[in-house]
């Protein structure tokens, strides 16, 4: 293991040293010699003290004669080269907890492993709940970083950083969560981050080495921490998205915590998108075709929440994926490049909680869409939501989701009192006559007009489309029996 004269002197604080070492040593030292040779440690006796010159940074040493001094210092050297065997090895078997501990015997200082969703993978033993600040209090009660400290460690150090690619290291912000100083390292394994380290000062003061020992430890975790991101990723016991999805039971902690990561209320709009892979009969060659369309989508989607499920992929997010430019042209590109079919839900209009009814929607698609002569590579919800209304052997609440997202919308206003939803079954129902429907509601024909006019308008429905009339009107018909029932 090559170091910098930083850390080398990071391992002399107990000794009486005066450092003269630049800002920027870099880490190319392999050893300790007592003749000059290309980056080693020359140690030699200088007046009464001794000079320990790794490449022109210089520490000296005092009350101790040069034996003894080159001895320390190779044993710095022999120190350091177990240490990182060690945390191989540990990091090997995705002990993370034992890499932090392990570390603590050379930063001398509380440290935190994190992984890409902000969980704790390990945090300093040595220190207890209280020992640090209100952030560290929080990590040890909850497992993950509050959101209040990520948007402050983004916006104070630079978005730009945080999001930046490739391992760096930045300060961490002092406030009244985290009132150490602190540095943090992004892990990035492919352009994506798969964890980041932080390192506080609370026993002494951090230096340039301090950040050359994490750039290490960063990279033996890379291979290690990007393996278990994946592994995460597919995994619903630490996905509460998925677990809601899944119709599994859900911790209602943990599903805040997520939306507070995401920014997102819950009273957002929300869509279901399922990548599911064909015609791929090697089970080992799919999932490497899997994790590497997770890599890809991970980096292109950024604010999209997507999971490794079985053979497929599940993107959650509040934004129509389907409609939008960019997001359009990457799925476009996708199906080109790869085997697979992709299936779009209709909008969640009612909450995460309603998350799974739209899931279904995008898995029915996939399944109906296999079964067709000629099954397309994209396929939406709308295109199969009359049948899926008529013939789908699934509940009833799911069929009302199944209906016309605007017009489930305007049934929900008839609840309250609007008399939108009677007016424009009405009009259908008489084959879109005025005349009919003002006699039928005992309405002036203007008022009619105006009505119409008004649910068209509002609801942006273009009712001389015989494929979005004949939706409409099912969906009505659908929530009109719904009603009849729920009495």
């Amino acid at each position: 293991m090559k170091l910098s004269m930083w850390m080398i002197a990071n391992q002399m604080t107990e000794l009486d040293v005066k450092l003269e070492i630049s800002e920027d040593a870099p880490a190319v030292l392999n050893s300790a010699r007592l003749a000059y040779a290309t980056n080693c440690v020359h140690v030699y006796q200088e007046k009464d003290y001794v000079v320990c010159d790794g490449e022109g940074d210089r520490i000296y040493i005092y009350d101790m004669d040069v034996t003894r001094a080159f001895e320390l210092v190779q044993s710095v050297f022999d120190a350091y080269e177990d240490w990182i065997t060690l945390i191989r090895e540990e990091a090997g078997r995705q002990d993370y907890q034992k890499v932090i501990d392990t570390a603590w015997r050379m930063v001398k200082n509380p440290m935190v492993l994190f992984d890409a969703n902000n969980k704790v993978l390990g945090m300093t033993s040595v220190y207890g709940e209280h020992d640090l600040d209100s952030e560290w209090a929080y990590l040890s009660r909850y497992g993950y970083s509050s959101l209040n400290a990520i948007n402050m460690i983004k916006y104070t150090s630079g978005n730009s950083e945080f999001y930046s690619h490739r391992n760096i290291n930045y300060l961490l912000p002092q406030n009244n969560l985290i009132t150490l100083e602190g540095i943090s390292y992004c892990i990035y394994v492919n352009h994506i981050i798969c964890g980041r380290i932080n390192l506080m000062a609370k026993e002494r003061a951090l230096n340039p080495g301090d950040s050359q020992l994490l750039g290490k430890i960063a990279e033996v975790l890379q291979a290690s921490i990007g393996l278990y991101t994946l592994k995460d990723a597919g995994s619903s016991m630490n996905n509460v998205f998925l677990d809601l999805m899944l119709d599994k039971v859900y911790d209602k902690t943990k599903l805040q915590m997520q939306m507070d990561y995401q920014g997102w209320t819950g009273e957002e709009t929300y869509y279901v998108t399922v990548i599911r892979f064909t015609d791929i009969s090697d089970p080992e060659l799919e999932t490497r075709h899997i994790n590497s369309l997770f890599r890809m989508l991970i980096q292109n989607l950024t604010d999209v929440c997507i999971h490794i499920c079985e053979n497929e992929l599940i993107l959650l997010s509040s934004r129509n994926l389907a409609k939008e430019t960019d997001s359009c042209m990457l799925f476009r590109n996708l199906v080109i490049h790869n085997p697979v079919q992709i299936g779009f839900s209709l909008p969640d209009y009612n909450g995460i909680l309603e998350i799974s009814r739209f899931y279904r929607q995008a898995e029915y698609v996939l399944e109906r869409n296999s079964r067709l002569l000629k099954p397309k590579a994209m396929q939406y919800f709308e295109n199969m939501a009359e049948e899926y209304i008529l013939t789908a052997a699934v509940s009833v609440e799911d069929k009302k989701m199944a209906c016309m997202p605007e017009i489930l919308r305007l049934w929900q206003e008839k609840q309250k009192g609007s008399e939108m939803f009677r007016t424009l079954f009405c009009f259908l129902k008489n084959e879109r006559s005025i005349s009919n429907t003002s006699s039928e509601l005992f309405l002036h024909r203007n008022t009619t007009v105006y009505r119409i006019k008004k649910i068209q308008e509002n609801l942006n429905l273009d009712l001389d489309d015989p494929d979005i009339r004949n939706y409409c009107y099912l969906s009505m018909l659908f929530l009109k029996a719904y009603d009849d029932l729920c009495e």
